[in-house]
Formats: C-alpha cells, structure tokens, sequence
C-alpha cells in the first residue's frame, strides 16, 4: 500500500513538472495553509507536502487526505482513470459520473443550466427518494430562478463584498460569477442512506462515488448513473 503512495508522492509522472529553482510562481501558490508555512520554491513545497507527517498529499488531484489509507483509497479510485464517461449530449468525455453531472450542469453543453437539470432529475422519481423532503409534498414546481448583479457599491475598500455570505473577491466580475454559482442555492437532493443534502445532483453523486457512508460501491454508482443519464435526457428532450 505505502509503496503505491510513494510512487504516487515522488514519480515524475505525477508530480508538477514546474519544479525548477529557478522558477517564479506566485505566492499563493508556495504556501501551505494548513501549516501556516511559506515556501521559496516549487520543490521546497513538494518536499514538505512529501515528507510531513501532517499531510497525505495527492500530488495527481493537488488534494489533502487525514491518513495514509484514505490517501490509498483515493489513488485506487476512478479519479485517477483515463477519461472513459461520455455526456449523452456532446463528445465531452470525463473520469468519473459525477464529473459528467457537474460538465452539464455548468452550461457547457447546450447551454444546459442547473436549475434545468435539478426539474429534470426531481421529474424523474427516483426511488429510493433522492429529493429531499419538503420536494415530496405535491408535485415538483420549479423555483423561482433569480439573477444577481452585483455594482461598483459592493466594493468595501478592499476587495468586492457578497451581500448574501461573508466572502469577498478581487474583481467585480468574480463577485457576480459566485453570485449566479450554486453557491447559495438550496439543498435539492440528499444521500438515501446517510441523508446528507447536496444542491446538485453532481454533489449526491460525488458523495456516492467516495464511499464515504457505503451508500453504494463504484460499480454501482456507474450503473445508477448510466441509467440516470438516459433517464436524463428523456427528461430534457433536447
């Protein structure tokens, strides 16, 4: 096991080949937010992300895992797969389902939104139930889908402030991409073991695929994906 994560921690093939001493990069990116550490070089952080015993770094997925096994788990998971998952709309391929939920709800294909894919799913009347509750009261109704834009006025002298959570961001224009994201959508959808709620189906079907409550295992999550993704386009009439 250990030996598959060294290969995975120190093989050329999986490390960023941006590793030269001499190499500049900004700030951000050599320094480590969990240690509170900053670093001169590329290879001074890849050495520390490598070697601490507070990390078990995934050099592949630039992610941080609490222990040696969930890091093996994950190295032995799709994610790391040649891209073998097409979209039923587009030649789009991807990893993992949940990659493809997420390529359509985006709007990179056919301009496709969330909020047509949630109607679309919550049509469907999966069973077991994947919406949540208060969805199961009377027939779905779409909600209300409202628009945000930001001005100038949400600048509060350091950078420009959401009005609705406490972030803040460097540019107008990052400001009303977060405001029109899922980031304050509603929970639409909950894991049918472990109830957890996700505002996209892309999230249930993350959660699913990492095992984390056994909701279901890999091979299982593809099939249900394989038949939601038909089911899917049924729904969409595209």
């Amino acid at each position: 096991m250990f030996e598959h994560i060294q290969h995975l921690r120190t093989s050329s093939l999986h490390v960023s080949s941006d590793t030269s001493d001499s190499d500049s990069s900004d700030d951000d990116d050599l320094y480590c937010s969990s240690c509170n550490k900053s670093f001169v070089t590329k290879v001074g952080l890849n050495q520390h992300l490598e070697f601490s015993a507070v990390h078990n770094w995934c050099f592949i997925c630039s992610r941080d895992f609490k222990n040696a096994n969930a890091l093996f788990n994950h190295s032995k998971s799709p994610v790391h797969n040649a891209p073998t998952h097409r979209c039923p709309f587009c030649t789009k391929m991807c990893k993992v389902p949940s990659g493809t939920a997420h390529h359509i709800e985006s709007g990179a294909c056919h301009h496709i939104t969330r909020h047509q894919v949630t109607a679309a799913v919550h049509s469907m009347g999966i069973v077991p139930t994947i919406s949540v509750s208060r969805r199961l009261e009377g027939p779905y109704v779409p909600p209300t889908i409202v628009h945000y834009s930001a001005t100038e006025q949400s600048f509060n002298g350091k950078a420009f402030q959401c009005y609705l959570c406490p972030r803040s961001f460097k540019s107008l224009s990052s400001l009303n991409t977060h405001l029109n994201s899922a980031a304050h959508d509603d929970d639409e959808f909950k894991c049918p073991k472990c109830k957890r709620q996700f505002a996209l189906i892309s999230g249930l079907i993350q959660h699913i695929e990492s095992e984390v409550c056994g909701a279901a295992r890999i091979s299982q999550v593809e099939d249900f994906a394989s038949d939601l993704a038909g089911r899917f386009s049924r729904a969409l009439k595209l």
